[in-house]
């Protein structure tokens, strides 16, 4: 889960407030800062909750529709009742019409 959030952090934090280093000197976000903000669990955790899971709910609601079954019809319904006799053989047409 980790290098996953870390890969949508660096594409999503294009800007951030209130991050600083040790001096309180700020921090601009970045390859080696990015990873180093998600190492910090509370960090991790809330951007987990608030920007990954949304997105993968929203990414699932798009697939709503379980996938078909495999075989000929194993997930359609009837739509016609069976037939009650056979049906008869077509006449064969007279050449010339």
């Amino acid at each position: 889960a980790i290098p996953f959030a870390v890969a949508l952090a660096r594409l999503a934090i294009v800007d951030w407030e209130g991050v600083g280093d040790a001096k309180g000197a700020h921090v601009e976000p970045g390859p080696e800062t990015i990873p180093a903000l998600m190492d910090i669990w509370p960090i991790f955790e809330a951007f987990q909750t608030r920007y990954v899971q949304k997105g993968l709910l929203l990414e699932q609601e798009k697939n709503a529709s379980a996938p078909s079954q495999p075989g000929s019809g194993a997930g359609a319904r009837t739509t016609a009742g069976r037939a009650t006799g056979r049906a008869r053989t077509a006449r064969k047409r007279k050449s010339g019409r």
